[in-house]
C-alpha cells in the first residue's frame, strides 16, 4: 500500500509538473529565509555561552542619580569598586577590570607598525573569570605579569607570521610586552571584540593611569566576577546595597560627583548582549524587541509559503476528483485517502526541505558578509539544529498538508464520476481568506521594510543636524596646533579643527553648572576655533567662538572660565525660554584641564553665554543629545580627541595623499587612523542597516513567494472559468470586459489584505520608531504605495493568464470539456 502511494504521489507530480514545480519552489524558498533568520536569531540569543562555567559570571551595571536630575543607566564602574568586591563578598572567587574601548595604541615588531583600537588592559585574574579558548600558553597565569599580554591567532599571524609566538615581543606604545599565550579566533557571538589583552599590572597601562584618579564617577571600566562553585548570586545582589553605603556613600552637601547616588546590580555573562542597560558592552547591543521582529518575520514567511502550498494544492483538488472516486468506489476509506494526501504533502515539504538546505548553505558565506558575523550551518553535527529542522518539517507537512488532505478525500463518488469539474465545499472562501492573509503578510513586510530604511536614511543625514559631508575624522593623541595648521594648509582641506570626541556625542564629561543658586549637570566639551565651521553648524542666537577675540580663547590662570556656547538642549535646562533669553548670562562651573585635577577638585569659575546652536549628534538617533556646552581650550586628559578636516570635495585623492605626507612629517612612525564621517556613520548604525535589509530580504522573499502562489491560482481560476466567459463573450462582453472582470477578482484580496495590514503594521512601526530618541513620523504615503505595490504586483502576476482567456475565441470556449 505505501509503495501504491508513493507512486501515485510521484505520478502526480509528474503529470502536474508545472504545478508541483511552483508548489516545492515556493516551499523552498520560504524555508531558505526562514532557516537563515533562524540562524541569525539564535546566534543573538547564544552570545557568550561558548565561555566554559559562563552561568557563573556577571558584569556589575548600575544606576546613578544626583538630586534634581535624572536617573541615569551606566555600565562602566569604578575602577576601585573590583577589588573592594572581592574583599566583602566571599561568594565571589575573582575579580577583574577591563578597559574599554581607547584611542588607538601604536603597536610595532620590527618593521611591522601599526595603530590597534582592539587593545584593552586587564586584570590579571581576567582569564580566569574568562577562560577563553586558547591554542598556547598558560592562559589563567598570562596577565601576572606587568609585561604579560594575550593575543588572538589573528593578531599572532599578523605580526609575527605564526600561530604561537609564546615568548616573543611586542611594543606597545614603545614599552615592550611579552606575549604569554594565544586566544583561538572568537565566534562572533561575544561581547568582547578586543585582539590584543594587556596586563593591567602594567605601570603606563590604563588602568594604573586610572587609578591614580580614581572616584566613583570614573566610570570607564568594566567590571566582571565569577562565584564560587556551589555560590548563589540572589546572596551577592542583597549585600550591593550596603556595599554602596560602605564605599560610596553619597553626599548631598558636598560639591561634583560626590552627591550622586549610586545602585550597583549584577548582569549574567549571557545577558549582556541584550541587556537593556549595558548597551552591548563593547559591542552594540542587540534588542530584543527587534529580534524577535525578526524571528516574527521568518515565521511570517513560513506562513505565506505555506499558505502558498495550501491554495495550489486545493485549486488542483478538482483535477483529482476522479481518482478519489475510483478508489472510494474500490473500497478506499476516507482516512485511507487522508493518509495518502498527507503522505503526498510530506513529499513536497521533504524535498523543499532538501532543496532549502543547499540553498541556504550556497547562500551562507554572503548572509554572513551581510551581517558581518561567523555563523556557523554545521546540521550535520549540530543536533540541536537538525532536530530544529526536522521538526519544522513535520509541523508544515502536518499543518499545511491536513485541510488540502481533508478537501481532496471528501468527494463523494456518486458526484465525482459523472465527470466535470467539482468545487470542495467552502474550497473558494477558504482559498480567498488564504490569499488575503498572504497579501497583509506581504503589504507588512513592505511597510516594515520602507520604515526602517527612512529611519536608517534620516539617522545618517537629518537626523545629525550636522553637515558631515566631506568631513575626514583623523584620530590623535595629543592634537598639537602645529599639526592642525599645517593640515589646514593641505591643498583641499577648508577648515581643521581639534576636537573633543565629547563635542559630536561620542564620549562623555559632565559638570555641574550653577545659575542662580541652582545646580544643573551639563555636559563639557573643548573645541578649536572653526569647530562649527567643520560641521556647517550656525548659531541660532548669538555668536560663535572668534580667534580674533582673546577673550574667547582659553587663558591659563585666568579667573574665568572661556565664553561658552551652548546647544538648545542645555539652554532649557538652564532655565531660558528662548536662545535670546541666555545670551549674555553668566554661569559657574569647573573646566577640568588636568587628568589629575579633574572631578570636582578645579575652582568653579564664571562663563558667559555668547551663542546658542541647534542640537546635534554622532551619537545614536537611539539617545536623547544630552546638554552640552561649547568652550576653547585644551582637549586633554580624559577627553579623547579628533582632528576634524573639512575637505572641499575637488581632488580627494590628492588631498587625501597630502593629509598623508603631513602625517608624516609631523608624526614620523606612528600609524595614522582616519576615517570618514559618512563611513563612521554607517559603521554606528549598522545594525539598524542590517535589520532594514534582513527585512528587504524577507519582503523580497515572500513576493516571489506570493508571486508563485497567485501565479498558479490564477492559471486554475481562468481555467475553471473558461466556459463562463465563452458565454460572455457569445452575449456580447469585449475582451476589455472579460479582463476587467478577471483583474478585479484578484484586486479585491488585496484591498481586504490592506485593511488587516495597515493597523496591525501601524501599531507595530509605532512601536518600533519609539526606541529612537529621534525618528521619522508615520508618513501616510508608505501605506498607500506598500498597498498600490502589492496591488502592481497581483496584476503583473495574473495579466498573462487573464489576456489568453479574454482574447480566447467563444466557440474554443464552449467546446470546453
Amino acid at each position: 500500500m505505501l509503495r501504491n502511494y508513493l507512486s501515485t504521489a510521484l505520478r502526480n507530480m509528474e503529470r502536474n509538473g508545472f504545478y508541483a514545480g511552483m508548489t516545492v519552489a515556493g516551499l523552498a524558498i520560504g524555508f531558505a529565509a526562514a532557516l537563515l533568520i533562524g540562524l541569525f536569531v539564535r546566534d543573538e540569543y547564544s552570545y557568550d555561552r561558548f565561555v566554559p562555567g559562563y552561568q557563573q559570571v556577571y558584569r556589575v551595571s548600575a544606576t546613578i542619580t544626583q538630586p534634581g536630575e535624572q536617573t541615569a543607566v551606566l555600565d562602566d564602574r569604578p575602577t576601585m569598586e573590583a577589588p573592594a568586591l572581592k574583599l566583602d563578598f566571599p561568594q565571589i572567587q575573582w575579580t577583574a577590570r577591563l578597559t574599554g574601548l581607547t584611542a588607538p595604541i601604536t603597536i610595532r615588531r620590527g618593521d611591522i607598525i601599526a595603530s590597534e583600537q582592539n587593545l584593552t588592559w586587564a586584570d590579571p585574574d581576567f582569564f580566569r573569570i574568562m577562560p577563553l579558548p586558547a591554542i598556547a600558553g598558560d592562559l589563567a597565569s598570562a596577565l601576572d605579569a606587568p609585561d604579560g599580554v594575550v593575543i588572538t591567532r589573528e593578531v599572532a599571524r599578523k605580526y609575527f607570521g605564526r600561530d604561537a609566538p609564546v615568548g616573543q615581543s611586542l611594543l606597545i606604545n614603545g614599552h615592550p610586552m611579552r606575549v604569554n599565550a594565544v586566544l583561538a579566533d572568537l565566534p562572533s557571538q561575544t561581547h568582547l571584540p578586543f585582539d590584543i589583552y594587556a596586563s593591567g599590572r602594567a605601570p603606563d597601562g590604563a588602568l594604573a593611569q586610572l587609578e591614580k584618579v580614581d572616584t566613583p564617577g570614573n566610570n570607564v571600566v568594566g567590571t566582571y566576577f565569577r562565584l564560587r562553585p556551589g555560590a548563589s548570586i540572589a546572596s551577592v545582589e542583597a549585600g550591593l546595597t550596603d556595599f554602596v553605603h560602605r564605599h560610596f556613600p553619597p553626599d548631598p552637601t558636598a560639591a561634583g560627583l560626590a552627591r550622586y547616588k549610586l545602585v550597583l546590580y549584577p548582569i549574567a555573562l549571557a545577558d549582556i548582549h541584550l541587556h537593556p542597560s549595558t548597551g552591548g558592552a563593547f559591542k552594540p547591543a542587540g534588542d530584543k524587541a527587534i529580534i524577535n521582529g525578526i524571528a516574527a518575520v521568518g515565521v511570517l514567511i513560513i506562513l505565506v509559503a505555506a499558505i502558498n502550498f495550501v491554495t495550489l494544492m486545493t485549486a488542483r483538488a478538482s483535477r483529482r476528483a476522479v481518482e478519489v472516486g475510483v478508489r472510494k468506489a474500490s473500497g478506499a476509506t476516507r482516512s485511507d485517502l487522508i493518509i495518502q494526501f498527507m503522505g503526498e504533502a510530506f513529499i513536497y515539504v521533504l524535498l523543499a526541505t532538501l532543496l532549502a538546505t543547499a540553498l541556504a548553505e550556497l547562500l551562507m558565506p554572503g548572509f554572513n558578509a551581510l551581517l558581518q558575523r561567523r555563523i556557523s550551518f554545521d546540521y550535520a553535527r549540530d543536533a540541536g539544529l537538525a532536530g530544529g529542522m526536522v521538526v519544522c518539517m513535520l509541523a508544515v507537512a502536518l499543518l499545511a498538508g491536513a485541510y488540502p488532505a481533508l478537501v481532496l478525500s471528501a468527494f463523494r463518488p456518486s458526484a465525482v464520476l459523472k465527470g466535470g469539474l467539482i468545487s470542495a465545499a467552502g474550497g473558494s472562501g477558504v482559498r480567498q481568506a488564504l490569499v488575503i492573509l498572504q497579501f497583509a503578510a506581504l503589504i507588512g513586510l513592505i511597510l516594515f521594510a520602507a520604515t526602517i530604511t527612512r529611519q536608517t536614511v534620516y539617522a545618517l543625514n537629518e537626523g545629525l543636524r550636522l553637515n558631515k559631508d566631506q568631513v575626514l575624522a583623523v584620530i590623535v593623541e595629543p592634537c598639537t596646533e602645529t599639526l592642525r595648521d599645517a593640515m589646514r594648509a593641505v591643498p583641499g582641506v577648508r577648515y581643521a579643527a581639534c576636537t573633543s570626541s565629547n563635542a559630536i556625542g561620542m564620549s562623555h564629561a559632565s559638570d555641574n553648572v550653577t545659575i542662580d543658586g541652582q545646580h544643573r549637570l551639563v555636559e563639557t566639551a573643548p573645541v578649536d576655533f572653526g569647530f562649527f565651521d567643520v560641521y556647517g553648524v550656525k548659531p541660532l542666537a548669538g555668536r560663535l567662538q572668534d580667534p580674533r577675540r582673546a577673550t574667547d580663547g582659553y587663558i591659563a590662570g585666568a579667573t574665568a572660565n572661556p565664553p561658552l556656547v551652548v546647544n538648545v538642549t542645555a539652554m532649557h535646562k538652564l532655565g531660558f525660554a528662548s536662545p535670546e533669553a541666555a545670551i549674555g548670562h553668566t554661569v559657574m562651573w569647573r573646566f577640568h584641564t588636568d587628568v589629575n585635577k579633574a572631578f570636582g577638585n578645579d575652582p568653579a569659575q564664571p562663563s558667559q553665554i555668547i551663542g546658542v546652536v541647534p542640537d546635534f549628534t554622532f551619537a545614536s538617533m537611539r539617545l536623547v543629545i544630552p546638554p552640552t556646552m561649547y568652550m576653547i581650550g585644551p582637549k586633554v586628559g580624559y577627553y579623547s580627541v579628533v582632528l576634524s578636516l573639512k575637505l572641499d570635495g575637488r581632488h580627494i585623492p590628492e588631498t587625501l595623499q597630502g593629509i598623508d605626507r603631513v602625517w608624516k612629517k609631523i608624526e614620523p612612525g606612528q600609524p595614522e587612523q582616519r576615517v570618514f564621517a559618512t563611513l563612521f556613520m554607517m559603521r554606528l548604525y549598522i545594525d539598524t542597516i542590517i535589520q532594514g535589509a534582513v527585512i528587504t530580504i524577507a519582503a523580497v522573499v515572500a513576493l516571489t513567494i506570493a508571486a508563485l502562489g497567485l501565479f498558479g491560482l490564477s492559471a486554475y481560476t481562468t481555467e475553471r472559468r473558461t466556459k463562463e466567459i465563452g458565454v460572455r463573450k457569445a452575449m456580447g462582453a469585449s475582451s476589455g470586459d472579460i479582463l476587467r472582470l478577471l483583474i478585479w477578482q484578484f484586486t479585491q484580496p488585496v484591498l481586504w489584505a490592506n485593511l488587516i495590514a495597515w493597523p496591525v503594521s501601524f501599531l507595530v512601526l509605532t512601536w518600533w520608531l519609539q526606541g529612537f530618541a529621534y525618528h521619522v513620523d508615520m508618513a501616510p504615503w508608505t501605506f498607500i504605495a506598500a498597498g498600490a505595490g502589492a496591488l502592481v504586483i497581483a496584476w503583473v502576476t495574473v495579466f498573462a493568464h487573464a489576456l489568453r482567456v479574454a482574447r480566447a475565441k467563444p466557440v474554443l470556449a464552449l467546446r470546453y470539456e
